[in-house]
């Protein structure tokens, strides 16, 4: 099994952001909800709105992106402040634990079914993903809203 990580993604403009989602999503079930929010997007006449528009869908900023299909562990991750964890499961299930450095178990997460969950990660550390699952998933950091 291998865990795709990508770096440099927080500084990609909102917009190209917003469109890496929608084109290296395309397994997933919310690639056609991001594409057809990017449509809407683009046909708002006004400037200032059309801008606040994609502002607000590309939301917070990808921090980190892990990706991968079937079983796996991700590297070390490193949280600073608190992060939201985002999981996306293509198939029917998906189990995963957040490790702490040390191993032990930070949280347990499952996705049954396609789709899609989220965990804040409070507490500063290393950490690491492990993932169990039945097809294709993705994994990243964001910074949660303010």
């Amino acid at each position: 099994m291998s865990v795709r990580r990508r770096h440099g993604v927080a500084p990609m403009p909102r917009l190209g952001l917003a469109f890496a989602i929608a084109l290296g999503a395309a397994p997933f079930a919310h690639a056609d909800d991001t594409t057809n929010a990017l449509a809407r997007c683009a046909s708002i006449a006004q400037d200032t709105a059309r801008l606040a528009c994609f502002d607000r869908l590309a939301g917070a900023t990808v921090i980190e992106v892990f990706a991968g299909k079937g079983g796996g562990m991700t590297d070390l991750f490193t949280v600073e402040k608190p992060r939201l964890l985002h999981f996306e499961s293509s198939d029917v299930i998906m189990v995963a634990t957040l490790l702490r450095a040390d191993d032990t178990v930070a949280q347990n997460l499952h996705m049954g079914g396609r789709g899609t969950g989220r965990h804040l990660i409070v507490e500063p550390g290393a950490y690491r993903l492990q993932v169990n699952a039945s097809g294709a998933w993705r994994v990243w950091l964001t910074r949660p809203a303010e």
